[in-house]
């Protein structure tokens, strides 16, 4: 009998302080997740544009944006979809630009629209 309530007893005491540190472990893990988001989820919060850029030119034309480089074949397009405020740049010399001259940045305005070079 006395092992019984023993057993009892400290199955008790286990599932006590399981219970008072599992609160504390779920707030403590939401803090984190506050405090310190996660980059793919902030960038996912925001709201992306697409911009479709059609290169009018002869020869392909590379973009830069976001450190990535983009080809541009001729007479043909590409979309580009990035955060509002983003800058495309010019990855090769072009008709009226030089490679590292900022093309345009990415606006809410441009949403949905074309824009061409050459």
């Amino acid at each position: 009998m006395l092992r019984i309530t023993r057993t009892l007893v400290s199955s008790l005491a286990v599932f006590l302080v399981a219970g008072v540190m599992a609160p504390a472990a779920a707030n403590a893990s939401s803090r984190v997740k506050k405090d310190h988001p996660d980059a793919s989820v902030v960038k996912g919060q925001q709201a992306n544009i697409s911009v479709e850029v059609y290169n009018r030119g002869d020869a392909p034309q590379d973009l830069k944006m976001d450190g990535q480089v983009y080809t541009v074949k001729p007479h043909q397009s590409i979309t580009l979809k990035a955060s509002p405020g983003t800058d495309v740049f010019a990855d090769t010399a072009g008709n009226g630009f030089q490679k590292g001259e900022r093309l345009f940045q990415i606006a809410p305005s441009l949403n949905g629209t074309t824009v061409k070079f050459n």
